[in-house]
């Protein structure tokens, strides 16, 4: 791994629990490996492209890092439940890319989240979204969901020797009610059985935020525990 800048950000609100504050440690990279990163994302670390973050809050430890045991992994009676309801669609993996359709998704998607949830305002342009997720260091595939060949969601991933680590995924707001988004990330586990690696990383799983809570709903599972360890998540 060559880091080209270190950079600390905050304390500002935290955008998971607002009543609190977030400080985060950046890392801008020239070059990182596979190997480099997954090492990384067991010590608490996330990155979009080129970019590592991981959070450094005063008192708190909230933001846990989540795995998803793939080979293991049973759907719950919801889960199978969205994936019968969106059998009828068409999924393709493919390398990143940016275009008008995925724009036009990720940012009605994200307007949709703003007003249902507070999201913070954020409309990416074209090269806004090609440094987040198309410019990656490291290997990646794009999960992308099609209704006659109409663009529904997409699931961005990074590829490490034992992961398929979720990057980010959006969905058609107006498709929510087919519970496209945990189809979506269903998606993740089945890439992650299809390329035989033993986890499927899900980001950050923080307790009292519905935006990330949900994540523990996918079973069986592992977060990092205070002492930096990876343990069993028993509800």
């Amino acid at each position: 791994m060559r880091v080209l800048q270190t950079v600390l950000t905050g304390p500002d609100e935290c955008h998971y629990l607002p009543e609190r504050q977030a400080t985060m440690e950046n890392l801008v990279v020239a070059q990182l490996s596979p190997e480099e990163y997954e090492q990384k994302m067991n010590e608490g670390w996330r990155k979009f492209g080129p970019v590592l973050f991981r959070p450094i809050c005063d008192g708190c430890r909230e933001c846990r890092p989540i795995r998803i045991l793939a080979a293991e992994f049973s759907p719950s009676r919801s889960q199978r439940r969205a994936l019968a309801k969106n059998a009828d669609l068409e999924v393709r993996h493919a390398r990143p890319t940016v275009d008008v359709a995925r724009l036009a998704l990720y940012n009605r998607y994200h307007t949709a989240q703003e007003v249902a949830k507070g999201w913070p305002e954020v409309e990416k342009s074209a090269e806004d979204y090609a440094f987040s997720f198309v410019h990656n260091p490291l290997p990646a595939v794009e999960i992308s969901v099609w209704e006659e060949g109409v663009l529904r969601a997409v699931v961005l991933t990074d590829i490490t020797p034992n992961t398929v680590s979720g990057v980010y995924h959006y969905y058609e707001p107006e498709c929510e009610g087919r519970s496209i988004g945990t189809f979506a990330m269903l998606q993740t586990i089945a890439l992650a059985r299809l390329l035989e690696k033993p986890w499927a990383y899900f980001g950050y799983w923080v307790a009292a935020c519905p935006s990330l809570s949900y994540k523990s709903k996918f079973n069986p599972c592992e977060i990092i525990n205070p002492q930096g360890q990876w343990e069993p998540n028993n509800p």
